[in-house]
């Protein structure tokens, strides 16, 4: 009897792995590659760079204040303001940058530092790896695509722990789960099913890793990270993206609101937020003088500078290199120029400081160029997965029909299992929100069928 369960509970697996995975592959794949080619972020961009470079003014002469710079890029586009400010990254980068916003497409602009013309100027998200990166994380669907996203990764997680738990080998050695015997063959799915189990053997944990470090990012599962770190009390210093910090105005107050390493915020809500404040007020210091105070300090490039929002906000300088332990923030009041904040990765949270390691590690930006090859390895694992997991599909349906493997004729579910969906359901709210509803139509679609 109790065989008989155990194999009504693998059946039960199987044909859940099933369903999930037909759904999933063309999801999976497009972010496999898009990830993929995100991870050479740093090796394009510098590329990009150093051709708009090559462009610039190879003359000595004074260097062109960055207000003046950022006045030139605002006067190529009546009614923006200036969002942020990307100093050169050093002696040898010819060129800063200004992001600008307004009534249309934000805009990315590369300018001469030496003259002050623009050298290039293209709408943010028309940049390379900003359009991949929009990919990898929405599928260009904005805040429901990034819920599809979130959704498809968290059923590849329970995909690659299904499968191991389908492939793991029963009755012969443990280690043929990595090395599968192709000498023996049954029937005509035998060496796509040995190549899809072994693939999966090979590099589960490696993409579970990268799907675990990349849920952060995702809005259902990052607001409960967020409100769970709260709920533990783990403070966070500073706010890292939409900033309340206020200047030294004696009839203002000081919000220290939260921070994180990494960003959830919409850049389309962001974006609107920063066009409808207007232009910063003339007062206060100027951004030459935040960038005279900024560049002795030598901080990772590269290192974005933000105006104040508002009349009484804030300047903001953050130094962002990809490797997110390097983060440093610093607020300076708007009046006064005196340092009002500054934030290092070692006053983070153990929580927001191990999750960073863990961001790193999922842009390929931990340990060099190793991190990027297993990263690509581990992108290729899926798309192996999912064709030879297309490939056992077609092979085994009915013509005409989609071949959904029947219900087991022992319907009972241990508790214990029940506990289980129960905690992944917890764990990634968007497949336990997809399940259920899953559930509710195949007991529905049964229920028909039957009565037919």
């Amino acid at each position: 009897m109790a065989s008989a369960f155990r194999s009504g509970l693998q059946h039960r697996v199987w044909r859940w792995h099933f369903i999930a995975g037909l759904v999933v592959i063309p999801f999976v794949v497009i972010l496999a590659l898009t990830g993929s080619a995100y991870l050479f972020k740093p090796q394009v961009e510098a590329a990009i760079e150093a051709g708009i470079n090559a462009t610039a003014s190879r003359e000595a002469g004074t260097i062109v204040p960055a207000d003046t710079l950022v006045a030139n890029a605002l006067a190529a586009h009546k009614g923006y303001v200036l969002k942020r400010y990307v100093l050169p990254d050093g002696p040898d980068d010819l060129t800063a940058e200004a992001e600008i916003v307004g009534d249309g497409p934000a805009r990315y602009i590369w300018l001469d530092t030496h003259t002050g013309a623009i050298l290039h100027d293209v709408k943010s998200d028309a940049r390379i790896m900003t359009f991949v990166s929009r990919i990898h994380g929405t599928l260009l669907g904005g805040n429901r695509g990034s819920l599809v996203v979130e959704t498809m990764a968290s059923w590849t997680i329970i995909l690659i722990v299904t499968g191991l738990y389908l492939w793991w080998p029963r009755g012969v050695a443990w280690w043929r789960v990595f090395v599968p015997d192709f000498s023996v063959r049954v029937g005509r799915r035998d060496v796509w099913k040995k190549l899809h189990g072994a693939t999966g053997a090979w590099i589960g944990v490696l993409v579970l890793v990268m799907l675990l470090s990349g849920l952060p990012w995702t809005q259902v599962w990052g607001a409960g990270f967020t409100r769970a770190k709260a709920l533990a009390g783990l403070k966070t210093p500073g706010q890292e993206w939409f900033v309340t910090l206020q200047s030294g105005d004696p009839h203002a107050g000081h919000d220290m609101g939260g921070a994180a390493l990494w960003k959830t915020g919409s850049d389309a809500d962001e974006n609107a937020m920063i066009a409808e404040m207007g232009e910063m007020a003339a007062a206060g210091i100027s951004l030459q003088d935040v960038v005279d105070k900024v560049v002795p300090q030598g901080l990772w490039a590269p290192v974005n500078i933000q105006p104040p929002r508002g009349e009484n906000g804030v300047w903001t300088v953050r130094a962002m290199p990809q490797f997110r332990p390097r983060y440093e923030t610093v607020h300076y009041d708007k009046w006064s120029g005196d340092e009002v904040m500054r934030i290092r990765f070692a006053d983070q949270n153990v929580a927001d400081q191990t999750v960073a390691y863990g961001v790193a590690f999922h842009e390929g930006a931990l340990f060099g160029w190793p991190n990027q090859v297993l990263g690509v390895i581990a992108a290729l694992g899926v798309v192996m997965l999912s064709v030879t997991g297309g490939v056992m599909w077609w092979k085994r349906k009915p013509q005409g029909q989609i071949g959904v493997p029947p219900m087991p004729e022992d319907r009972r579910i241990a508790a214990g299992v029940i506990v289980l969906i129960v905690c992944l359901a917890l764990l990634l709210p968007m497949a336990g929100v997809t399940l259920f509803a899953a559930l509710v139509l195949d007991t529905a679609w049964r229920a028909v069928s039957t009565k037919r």
